[in-house]
């Protein structure tokens, strides 16, 4: 029988030295993610512990158990690190550091939720010296980086991008900036928070306690006449009508929803008061991605049911892998994270936008037009050993 969806067990966490302050014990945790690779740390208040997990290629694993008699300091330690009130317990607070490891620099968003058992507190780590990569590097297939350059060579529209939280979506906007002509442009982005900084293109970090919201920063933006905005997301209908505006107006506008797929990115625009013959007007391109573990290369092994697989799940031609685990991997038999995308240029899709067609319509012409699914790239990914068919269904 299949083991889809069992994750590897893990380890339990290491219980603290009781004798550690809470300064350097912060300071030890966050490094360590840091070297580790992971994206967010977790502190868990339990009952009688305050429990540490990080969060490494997408999946949660268990670091350390700190003792009960520590928990608060720490906890009030972590947010005087991220500028926020340690006497404020009833409340959830957001706040914002700066750390320097191994010759990196991360941008860490600090967020505290109360429960039953005190604060949670959350950290993300977000690597601002990281290197923009190119289109194939991103994982996206000639075809779909073709697409994808295509629709950034045109003067003006609209290109969205979807995806949940954490799917990699800024990082293949930057992307798609750095491979704009920019010399001759002028290139602004509004996002929350500026995880890459570019020398070339102005930038703005969005602070809704102050009020300078997308939807405030957007309108201000277009009254400079930029040629190329990125937009980091459309979360409301005044921002999404403003951007809409922009692609109307003569500027090349990039932004983000968050949707299943790249075709319900349309419903989700109609939703926001969008009018589907404006949406037609001015969109471009729109394409979905989603991040999916990167089998470790040095302990794959051929798919052991290689058959059962093949008829659950209809494959395509390849050699399929499953993980196994070794040093190099940590024992969880995965090491990084590569994209998968749907990329869906807009033009044979206008006329049924107008028409205000279903989202049913769209994605039997989506078929009948060949487009790739994130669900093929899936396959694909995993045809190629890149990844296993379980990961692509645990995402997807």
């Amino acid at each position: 029988m299949l083991q889809t969806f069992r994750s590897r067990p893990t380890a339990p966490p290491t219980v603290v030295d009781p004798t550690v302050d809470a300064t350097r014990m912060l300071d030890t945790i966050l490094r360590t993610a840091a070297r580790d690779g992971a994206s967010d740390v977790h502190f868990e208040p339990k009952e009688t512990a305050l429990l540490v997990r990080f969060r490494l290629d997408g999946e949660m694993h268990d670091h350390i158990t700190v003792p009960l008699a520590q928990r608060d300091a720490l906890l009030a330690r972590g947010k005087i690190f991220g500028g926020m009130d340690i006497t404020e317990r009833r409340l959830p607070q957001d706040g914002r550091a700066v750390l320097k490891e191994g010759g990196r620099r991360y941008h860490l968003r600090l967020s505290t939720l109360p429960t039953v058992h005190g604060e949670n507190l959350v950290i993300r780590l977000l690597d601002q010296t990281m290197p923009v990569q190119s289109f194939t590097e991103l994982g996206l297939t000639e075809p779909q980086a073709n697409a994808l350059e295509n629709a950034l060579n045109g003067p003006a529209g609209l290109i969205l991008l979807t995806g949940p939280t954490g799917s990699g979506k800024t990082t293949t906007l930057h992307a798609a900036l750095h491979a704009l002509d920019y010399r001759g442009r002028v290139i602004h982005t509004l996002e929350d928070p500026v995880e890459y900084e570019f020398t070339a293109i102005r930038q703005t970090e969005i602070r809704e306690k102050i009020g300078l919201t997308f939807a405030s920063a957007l309108r201000a933006l277009l009254r400079q006449n930029p040629d190329v905005m990125l937009v980091g997301e459309m979360r409301d209908a005044e921002t999404a009508q403003l951007a809409i505006r922009g692609a109307l107006t003569g500027h090349l506008v990039l932004s983000t929803l968050h949707t299943n797929d790249a075709l319900s990115a349309i419903p989700r625009l109609r939703d926001l008061g969008v009018e589907s013959f404006l949406i037609a007007a001015c969109l471009r391109l729109v394409a979905a991605q989603r991040l999916v573990r990167r089998l470790c290369p040095a302990c794959r092994t051929p798919h052991p049911q290689l058959e059962q697989l093949r008829q659950r799940y209809r494959l395509p031609e390849g050699q399929f892998y499953q993980s196994r685990g070794c040093p190099k991997c940590h024992g969880r038999g995965f090491y990084g994270r590569l994209a998968i995308h749907e990329v869906i240029p807009a033009k044979p899709f206008l006329a049924p936008i107008a028409a205000d067609a279903p989202l049913a319509d769209l994605v039997s012409l989506r078929e009948s037009e060949g487009y790739r699914t994130l669900w093929d790239s899936g396959l694909h990914a995993a045809a190629t050993g890149l990844t296993t068919v379980e990961e692509v269904a645990r995402v997807l």
